[in-house]
């Protein structure tokens, strides 16, 4: 690794060495010029709950709970928001929150999505890219470690059902959990969250996992 240059001939170890048995090493000068540390993963950063809190509100100006409510009753919307703690985001008109809890009640993440209010489809802007941001770079914060969990998780704590429902995303979720309410419905927030730092919190659950149809042998690997 110093010089560039190989070993020796007379070093290594001979391919038939059942039957010869040779095998040399440097000796003498010859020195690792390398050392192996282990680094600890910075810790994750958390969100002050109070934000969970403070977006919790003008539902009127919130394009997806505006949705629900053509296909869901009030009350059932509103036990909803308190369910999966939806929030609105003045980031953009109409903006939702879908906030990551973890299990611990930690705010890991805050996804912040527009939607149409009459088809419940993702906004998109002229380019056709969806408006997706976060509350991470809303708030400009440059120190944040990001460390995601899934969407839903928090609810865990709070249910009796073994059965939890996997999909991708968010919004599949919170509706999927009025329609079908006898599973915990929980979004891996993308196709590439369906990974084992995001399922090891519910390894002791019974899982169903529903990708959407171009991700299935995705995830079925």
């Amino acid at each position: 690794a110093e010089t560039g240059n190989y070993l020796n001939d007379e070093f290594g170890r001979c391919d038939r060495e059942t039957n010869c048995g040779y095998y040399s090493t440097p000796k003498g000068d010859f020195k690792n010029t390398f050392e192996v540390k282990y680094i600890e993963p910075p810790k994750p950063s958390f969100h002050d709950f109070n934000l969970v809190t403070q977006s919790g509100r003008n539902y009127k100006q919130n394009n997806f709970i505006q949705f629900l409510k053509t296909l869901f009753s009030n009350d059932e919307v509103k036990q909803t928001i308190l369910k999966y703690l939806i929030g609105t985001s003045k980031h953009w008109s109409g903006a939702t929150t879908f906030w990551q809890i973890d299990n611990t009640n930690n705010v890991r993440h805050g996804k912040i999505m527009s939607f149409n209010s009459e088809t419940g489809k993702r906004t998109k802007n002229s380019n056709g890219k969806a408006l997706i941001n976060s509350v991470r770079s809303v708030l400009k914060l440059e120190n944040f470690n990001l460390n995601q969990c899934l969407f839903g998780l928090h609810l865990i704590n709070e249910t009796n059902t073994k059965t939890i429902a996997l999909v991708e995303g968010e919004k599949t979720a919170v509706i999927m959990s009025l329609f079908k309410p006898d599973y915990v419905w929980l979004a891996t927030g993308g196709k590439g969250g369906f990974k084992y730092e995001f399922l090891k919190p519910i390894k002791d659950f019974k899982i169903i996992a529903f990708p959407d149809k171009s991700e299935y042998n995705e995830w079925l690997n």
